[in-house]
């Protein structure tokens, strides 16, 4: 994402003009392999956006972006998986089947050995799944 000159001057919102449609486009990019970093975490940050400002996203559309998310816990790069847990914790009350996650947070939790992020994001998942 660039930013413009005139825009870091008035204190612009690069986020302002953000379509749902166009960012959950975006996000398929997390089916791709490799992982570039770089580019999902721009997404995710999009996309956590979008929830925020209380754009509408169908069950539908967040169970997909949902299940996309969880592929991006292969990645070692520790700011993406911050925004990985940020993005499960935020889409587990949006979304369908979000149990199904639990594996594959045991899979990270045995792989990565960071089981307090793990643990926190889980007990969010479950706790949006049996309400």
């Amino acid at each position: 994402m660039k930013r413009d000159k005139k825009d870091e001057e008035s204190g612009g919102n690069p986020f302002a003009n953000l379509d749902k449609t166009s960012v959950l486009q975006e996000a398929r990019a997390f089916n791709e392999t490799p992982i570039n970093a770089r580019k999902c975490s721009i997404i995710l940050t999009k996309l956590l956006y979008i929830i925020q400002q209380g754009e509408n996203i169908s069950r539908t559309e967040a169970t997909e972006v949902f299940f996309a998310v969880t592929k991006l816990w292969q990645s070692k790069d520790a700011n993406l998986r911050r925004l990985v847990y940020l993005a499960v914790k935020e889409l587990s009350g949006l979304a369908d089947d979000v149990i199904i996650v639990t594996s594959s947070l045991t899979k990270v939790l045995f792989d990565y050995g960071s089981i307090f992020e793990v643990l926190l994001c889980f007990s969010s998942v479950l706790l949006v799944s049996t309400l």
